[in-house]
């Protein structure tokens, strides 16, 4: 096995070279600004769609605050949560029967795409069209409500697909979503760690006997948006009954994971052959993250929702506190020493870096990632 450094590209409180409080301040702020950029022109999970009716709710995304709202058309409306009068949040408002959004505080009303199309204390005066709040791109699928904060045409790759989610004779079952106080880059690379199986997850799946991680391939696809992998590990099925010995069975996994960039995870096999995990987190922040998880299995039948909800539950739960615990909070602020079996993560993040994550220069010391690595 090799150790290999991947050099930060600026400093945090964690890693700063001269100690300096202010400088350590100044990078982060960087590192977040560059971070919060770089994911702006992409599609990101924002809400679960049965969760969004005709009374406004307010979500976070890079930073921002939106309203979301679910029109009388049945189409989903998506705005910044700032009225443009006196900058009080839509949220607190009400939606009007033709699917308008009224201001809480002098009842201006806004339409879908952002126009003020009433303003009560000047009716049957025009309303100038620079009074508008401020839309966005909106979408469903899977289960999920998804935004785009970059202008339509801006947007640097499509939105997420995860087809098996709306197939014939696929169930679905879309997860509670989990808000962790960690960047969404270092939720994906743990969700993505073969090497904590055995260690973390040893009440659920994980096989305290084979703590080994046995030699993979990472590819790139050829347009560079995917990284893929494929792992068999020997397992424990985390619903069986304990044996006479008081252990449950082993029997090999086969997970096979596709990284969708920047954010998104479809893994194969996580919950038995003929289902597949969908993982999208959202940045709600430049160090904060809403993770977002579908489940599809291939059947006819009920899927045993609450089962599955309550064996998720159990994975989540360390992994949530490990990531957290996690400094520096920012993954480009990090100078960490890889293995091998880190293959995947090191992958993954010189693809962040070159999607402009890492923020300038983008690790320039780095030659640029080779399509497969063994």
């Amino acid at each position: 096995m090799s150790t290999t450094y991947l050099p930060p590209t600026g400093a945090g409180p964690d890693s700063s070279a001269d100690g300096d409080p202010a400088n350590a301040a100044r990078s982060d702020a960087r590192l977040d600004a560059a971070f919060l950029a770089a994911a702006r022109p992409y599609w990101h999970p924002v809400a679960r769609s049965d969760e969004v009716g005709p009374t406004p709710a307010q979500v976070r995304l890079l930073d921002e605050d939106l309203v979301l709202w679910r029109g009388p058309d049945g189409a989903v409306r998506l705005l910044a949560d700032q009225c443009p009068h006196r900058g009080v949040p839509l949220s607190g408002g009400t939606v009007d029967p033709d699917g308008a959004l009224r201001c809480p505080y002098h009842r201006w009303a806004f339409s879908g795409d952002g126009r003020c199309v009433d303003i009560p204390q000047e009716p049957g005066r025009p309303i100038p069209v620079v009074i508008a709040a401020r839309a966005h791109q909106v979408d469903e699928h899977a289960g999920l409500v998804w935004a785009c904060l970059a202008p339509p045409g801006e947007e640097r790759r499509a939105r997420p697909v995860f087809a098996e989610a709306e197939a014939p004779h696929w169930r679905r079952y879309v997860g509670t979503p989990l808000d962790w106080s960690a960047q969404a880059a270092r939720q994906i690379e743990n969700f993505c760690d073969v090497g904590h199986f055995s260690v973390l997850h040893t009440d659920t799946f994980g096989n305290p006997d084979a703590p080994t991680v046995e030699p993979y391939v990472v590819h790139r696809s050829a347009d560079g948006w995917r990284l893929d992998m494929s792992y068999r590990y020997p397992g424990v099925n985390p619903v069986a009954p304990p044996g006479p010995d008081g252990r449950r069975p082993v029997a090999d996994i086969d997970f096979s994971y596709r990284i969708e960039l920047p954010f998104a995870v479809w893994l194969g096999g996580a919950h038995g052959p003929g289902s597949v995990l969908f993982v999208a987190t959202a940045p709600t922040s430049a160090t904060t993250c809403r993770v977002f998880w579908v489940s599809a299995l291939q059947t006819d039948d009920p899927i045993d929702e609450a089962g599955l909800q309550a064996v998720e539950d159990l994975i989540w739960a360390p992994d949530q506190r490990i990531v957290e615990s996690q400094r520096p909070v920012r993954l480009f602020a990090a100078r960490e020493t890889h293995r091998a079996f880190d293959r995947l993560a090191v992958s993954y993040r010189r693809a962040l870096a070159e999607l402009g994550f890492a923020g300038q220069p983008a690790v320039a010391e780095e030659p640029r990632y080779d399509r497969s690595t063994h």
